[in-house]
């Protein structure tokens, strides 16, 4: 398979954690039909835009946009670590989630890991998918040696990622952003549904 990163890091991770933490979940405890592994190029025909506009609009991204994006970053080595969990049944895509390194000069030229992207399938919740995939972002980024992991999540979720371990830090938790217009523009024009008025 054309993987986005090589699959002996996500199995190492995996390792890793196993022999040191007995709370960590893996797939075979849900079913021998679902595979954790990092993306793939063959993924685009698994559902797996489908599965991410389920979290955010996706726009209309074609396969050749998805294999641009995938390619780009594949050549940015180290940087991008996208895992998904596959239905080897149903062969379509039901979890996925994403960790992004950050390469810096402080922390003696550390690295830091930005987990994003994570949801689960309208049809697949309930299984404990997502604490699968969160605990195995956390697992990578300890063996990719992060000084630090963070994430930005909506309030209700605060106590579902405070129990993996995440902490808000004390004076520092708030988050900003600038949105661009044209992408708040695009969002719309994929959600707007037209009305007739029948008269």
């Amino acid at each position: 398979m054309d993987y986005l990163f090589d699959p002996s890091t996500l199995a190492a991770a995996t390792a890793a954690d196993d022999a040191t933490r007995a709370d960590q979940l893996s797939v075979d405890d849900i079913g021998c039909k679902y595979r954790l592994r990092p993306l793939c190029l063959t993924d685009y025909a698994l559902g797996y835009l489908d599965l991410l506009s389920q979290l955010t609009v996706t726009g209309s991204v074609t396969q050749q946009m998805y294999a641009n994006t995938f390619d780009a970053m594949r050549n940015n080595s180290g940087t991008y670590y996208i895992i998904v969990i596959e239905d080897t049944e149903e062969n379509c895509i039901v979890a996925t989630g994403s960790l992004t390194i950050e390469k810096k000069f402080i922390h003696q030229c550390g690295q830091r890991g930005r987990i994003e992207d994570i949801v689960v399938h309208s049809n697949c919740r309930g299984k404990r998918f997502g604490k699968i995939v969160v605990q195995r972002l956390i697992a990578l980024s300890r063996v990719l040696n992060c000084y630090k992991i963070s994430l930005e999540c909506k309030d209700s979720n605060v106590n579902w990622y405070s129990s993996m371990g995440f902490v808000r830090e004390p004076g520092n938790s708030n988050y900003m952003q600038i949105r661009s217009y044209l992408f708040q523009l695009i969002a719309f024009c994929y959600s707007y549904t037209p009305t007739r008025n029948v008269n």
